[in-house]
């Protein structure tokens, strides 16, 4: 297997590149969600000046181009936004330091008079159609037009700025990694697709604080503020208790994650740090153990709607603590934070 990363429209735009999707793969299924949040993540790396990883891209050689083993989702979204921006310039008259409607058409979206990016079944006629300009077939895939209405309305809309929508792109980053063979295309897939525990928001929230950091400032979050939250729940399979507590805290927090529930609250909280956030990773750490006190004391890992304080987070954590603690704690440092913080001691 050769793996190497690089900014995802140098890939697309290697002249000769072809990509399939094969047929043992499901059909594109992205929601309007996932697409919106792939745009905002293309708008913050275009304001911060960084680079923006979109994940991995498998592959291998095949007869017409390379077979796209894990990454389809991905690969036909920017497929998406690149068609809608290419109309945005036609539409407008515009372009960008050179770059046009036609430019990216013929660089990243067409070889010649084909697609760059052929779909199964169920999809290659419509994303033809749309790539092509030519008329949509009698049964288009509803998810690839409703997908590309949903990037085009967001170019109509006031304020909107191309030149920033294309430096987000070219600041997009992905591991390519091409097979040495076709035969392992479905262990690959399957590798990559069925096989693991998935990560609940517990663990996304962990790795998008920590991650980021050094080495040793990860050791010391971890150990300061992560260990403790995990031992205020005991013995916990699965980290059910915590990412109930965790779920419970973000509900608390945020507004929008009650109103469009479990499913987005992450998008949410990460969405919430990089753009309207102030306060230090501390700050956000030490709150979030204080609050999963509170839960495991009072509200023994039920959903929010128990939790009766819907304005936690301004009206603080210290006065929602009750002198008597019901879950016993196995934590030493859990046991000394809520001792100094609360004025209890744990009973074990």
């Amino acid at each position: 297997m050769q793996i190497r990363q690089q900014e995802l429209l140098d890939l697309l735009g290697e002249p000769g590149v072809r990509f399939t999707i094969p047929r043992f793969q499901r059909s594109y299924s992205w929601g309007v969600e996932q697409c919106d949040e792939l745009w905002r993540d293309i708008l913050r790396a275009a304001r911060a000046h960084r680079s923006h990883f979109v994940g991995t891209l498998i592959y291998c050689e095949d007869e017409g181009g390379l077979s796209v083993v894990d990454g389809q989702q991905r690969l036909t979204t920017i497929t998406l936004l690149l068609v809608a921006l290419a109309r945005h310039l036609d539409e407008a008259g515009e372009q960008l330091f050179g770059i046009d409607g036609a430019t990216i058409s013929s660089t990243y979206l067409v070889d010649g008079t084909k697609p760059k990016l052929v779909l199964s079944d169920a999809d290659a006629s419509t994303l033809e159609s749309v790539v092509l300009g030519g008329e949509l077939p009698e049964h288009p895939s509803r998810k690839v037009v409703e997908n590309l209405a949903n990037f085009e309305g967001k170019m109509r809309a006031e304020g909107f700025d191309a030149m920033e929508l294309l430096s987000g792109l070219q600041s997009l980053v992905v591991i390519g990694a091409e097979l040495d063979s076709r035969l392992q295309a479905p262990a690959v897939f399957e590798s990559f697709n069925s096989k693991g525990v998935p990560l609940v928001t517990a663990d996304l929230v962990r790795n998008f604080l920590l991650l980021a950091e050094s080495h040793d400032e990860q050791a010391r979050l971890h150990a300061k503020y992560w260990t403790p939250i995990c031992g205020v729940f005991g013995d916990d399979p699965g980290s059910l208790k915590l990412n109930n507590a965790i779920l419970g805290w973000l509900a608390v927090r945020l507004k929008t994650v009650r109103k469009f529930g479990d499913a987005q609250a992450f998008s949410i909280f990460k969405s919430f740090c990089e753009d309207e956030y102030e306060g230090t990773i501390d700050d956000l750490l030490e709150e979030m153990y204080a609050f999963c006190m509170v839960w495991a004391e009072n509200y023994r890992y039920h959903a929010v709607k128990k939790y009766k304080t819907a304005d936690w987070a301004t009206l603080g954590h210290k006065t929602r603590v009750s002198d008597r603690p019901l879950v016993p704690m196995d934590n030493p440092e859990s046991a000394e934070y809520y001792r100094k913080h609360f004025g209890v001691n744990p009973q074990w």
